[in-house]
């Protein structure tokens, strides 16, 4: 978490100095302007501290919400990917198993086409 009044440096607005940081969210007061960014993710991109660097600390947090993204897009995947091998049922939409699906083809394969 970074410390309130520490003087940071944006492309756009120039310097500022952290006014409030609550959760992930921080306050950036600057000569025209107050605004609100993503911490640690808008050191990513927009800010650096006065001195034109990033702290350790600051590149450790950055790291610590990568990883904890990461988790997350990683149990998604494999949600998805049980969702896809074992099928759900959404209400108004099915989505068959692989053995019904291989059960449907079969019934398939082994109906007369009809006569016209």
């Amino acid at each position: 978490m970074i410390s309130l009044n520490v003087e940071v440096k944006h492309n756009t607005f120039g310097k500022g100095a952290v006014v409030d940081c609550q959760g992930k969210y921080m306050k950036v007061r600057f000569a025209n302007a107050e605004k609100t960014f993503v911490y640690p993710d808008a050191f990513e991109k927009f800010l650096t501290l006065a001195d034109g660097t990033v702290s350790s600390d600051i590149l450790a947090d950055i790291e610590e919400v990568k990883k904890q993204k990461k988790a997350l897009l990683d149990k998604k995947t494999e949600e998805q990917l049980h969702t896809m091998t074992h099928g759900i049922v959404i209400p108004g939409k099915e989505l068959l198993s692989l053995e019904s699906n291989e059960s449907f083809e079969s019934r398939l394969k082994n109906t007369e086409p009809e006569e016209l």
